[in-house]
């Protein structure tokens, strides 16, 4: 599973910003933007201007939380302690390797971390109130503890739930009030199933790197449950409840039917559930699971946004 280390610069800053998993926090912002296309709130416009500049700031959070969750795996042993490092799983390895150095994780975690910020801060004024600035706030510590003491919540059986809500509800529900200055229900019901689906991206990696977290004290819900449980009942289980959600959402208005056409993913899906089941001891085996998690919350997040701007012009 371990990859060569890219020599070109920015291809090294790439990879230690984890830049495979960037997706997982563009699709919630382009779900937001777009969902007032469906729901129509009274007196909103769309701002092709804060869209771009909500996905900006989102992303940097995103890769300043990935440094500095770098850097924090390394100080805990937990990323040294993984045979296998690579592109989908075990960190990025460029710290062990002598690549890029602890400090470097740490102090470009900041950089990144105060521009995205900064960028939010100005969203903040878009619209009256301060409900960007709240869940900004939010998930900047959320995305921060996940691994940085003291609090470390992938260490205590609350990095699921941390996940869930800064790349899945927070996005959603932050996006959409930039654009139409206002949130329902029905937008939180909308977040749900790209909250679970990047869940599952996350389960998938931590059965991966299941030794290495143990090993290292690293008491994540997968460890906590075993490999076996966590790869065959917990992945079945966040696999179900992403579509569930996904039909409970149309079910009640808060996505239009057209996003149903998730359903023609079912072999991504089933390629998760089913080397999650049969491989849940041998990492190595976990690649295409790992891959097709990504990918499935990739085309997920597209249609659901793509599907709100169907109803344009309606």
């Amino acid at each position: 599973m371990s990859t060569a280390i890219p020599s070109n610069k920015l291809l090294l800053f790439m990879r230690a910003a984890r830049a495979p998993f960037l997706t997982v926090s563009v699709m919630p912002v382009l779900i937001g933007a777009t969902l007032p296309f469906w729901l129509r709130p009274a007196g909103w416009t769309f701002s092709v201007a804060h869209l771009v500049e909500m996905i900006v700031a989102v992303v940097l959070l995103h890769m300043g939380a990935n440094l500095g969750n770098g850097y924090y795996d390394h100080v805990s042993g937990a990323d040294p302690a993984n045979p296998n490092p690579g592109v989908l799983s075990g960190g990025s390895g460029l710290i062990t390797s002598g690549a890029l150095t602890a400090g470097f994780f740490l102090k470009s975690s900041i950089v990144c971390l105060a521009l995205g910020a900064a960028l939010g801060l100005h969203l903040n004024f878009v619209q009256p109130g301060n409900l960007v600035l709240v869940v900004g706030l939010i998930g900047i510590a959320l995305a921060h503890f996940y691994t940085a003491p003291p609090v470390k919540l992938a260490y205590r059986g609350l990095g699921e739930i941390a996940v869930g809500l800064a790349f899945g509800v927070l996005p959603v529900v932050g996006s959409y009030y930039v654009q139409a200055g206002m949130v329902s229900w029905r937008v939180v019901m909308a977040s749900l199933p790209i909250s679970f689906a990047v869940v599952l991206v996350l389960w998938v990696n931590q059965i991966v790197d299941f030794k290495s977290d143990r090993d290292t004290g690293k008491r994540n819900l997968v460890v906590v449950m075993g490999t076996a449980a966590a790869g065959r009942g917990m992945v079945l289980v966040l696999a179900l409840l992403t579509f569930g959600l996904l039909f409970a959402a149309v079910f009640t208005a808060a996505l239009i039917p057209l996003t149903l056409v998730a359903v023609l993913a079912f072999g991504l899906i089933r390629t998760v559930v089913a080397d999650c089941w049969n491989h849940h001891g041998r990492p190595d085996e976990l690649v295409d699971a790992a891959s097709a998690a990504i990918r499935l919350h990739l085309i997920l997040g597209i249609i659901i946004a793509g599907s709100a701007l169907v109803a344009i012009g309606s």
